[in-house]
């Protein structure tokens, strides 16, 4: 779904697995359930049909708690607001912008992806001005989260940049699993990643990150799976767990809209405004 100006970087995704959050519902391209038995799927065709990987679908905004926790388990917490936009040729926008606390508020990042890049910029009000996010900046951790700007751009590109293979199904958490291990194609601080997808509703519930050691760096877990108003199960609380560091970033939704957002909004003339 995302490509990233650096075609090679194949760390993206797993967001959103943000952002990495709930609401998260993708869009995809789905395998007739009549036509291929589950036993007789794919990874890839897994791949296609996955949701949850990312902040919203289609049009719509989001109002989020994002909680860092440090080693010493300390914690603070943000408010942010999140808009998305998907056109009809696939371009996805995404504007997070944060409320509180203080300090931050008005803090906005910005991510535009379509055709072969990803294009991120990130506004500081102290700063007065936005400064484009590329090349291996776009691995870095945003705003003190254990996301990467990549990774809370809101978007995945698991089948563009990972070979995936299909392992032995798992339980977890009392709900039957598809686990893939997808190894990258490409440039990659990962070594591979390991996924588990819920068979019933194909939302990733768990994914793991290993270093090119073979050991666990990250993990995200998707939690408090709840029906919405479609009768879809959607996450409500996202976890990252940076295993290496010793911290984490949680994050809650707490409202949604499917109202469609102007586009003004997906603008860097709309990042200056206050």
């Amino acid at each position: 779904m995302v490509r990233c100006e650096t075609r090679q970087v194949a760390s993206r995704g797993i967001v959103a697995c943000v952002l990495l959050a709930a609401v998260l519902a993708v869009a995809w391209a789905p395998v007739a359930p009549e036509r291929v038995r589950a036993a007789d799927l794919t990874a890839e065709q897994i791949l296609d049909k996955l949701e949850g990987t990312t902040m919203l679908t289609g049009s719509g905004s989001a109002t989020i708690e994002l909680v860092t926790e440090n080693k010493r388990g300390q914690q603070r917490s943000n408010k942010l607001r999140v808009f998305r936009s998907k056109a009809a040729d696939g371009t996805e926008k995404q504007l997070l912008e944060y409320l509180s606390p203080a300090d931050v508020a008005g803090t906005k990042l910005l991510s535009i992806t379509g055709g072969q890049e990803t294009q991120i910029w990130l506004f500081m009000p102290a700063l007065g001005r936005e400064r484009r996010i590329a090349g291996a900046e776009t691995r870095t951790k945003f705003m003190g989260t254990d996301f990467t700007y990549e990774e809370i751009s809101g978007g995945s590109a698991y089948k563009d940049d990972y070979k995936a293979e299909r392992l032995k199904d798992e339980d977890l958490d009392g709900r039957n699993c598809y686990v893939l291990r997808l190894t990258p194609t490409g440039e990659s601080d990962y070594g591979f990643v390991k996924m588990w997808v819920w068979r019933d509703e194909f939302i990733p519930l768990k994914i793991e990150f290993y270093n090119r050691d073979g050991k666990v760096r990250k993990v995200l877990s998707n939690l408090d799976l709840k029906k919405s108003s479609k009768g879809k199960w959607e996450p409500s609380t996202i976890v990252m767990s940076d295993v290496v560091a010793g911290t984490k970033t949680i994050i809650k939704i707490l409202e949604m809209s499917g109202e469609p957002v102007p586009d003004e909004y997906f603008t860097v003339r709309y990042l200056r405004r206050r």
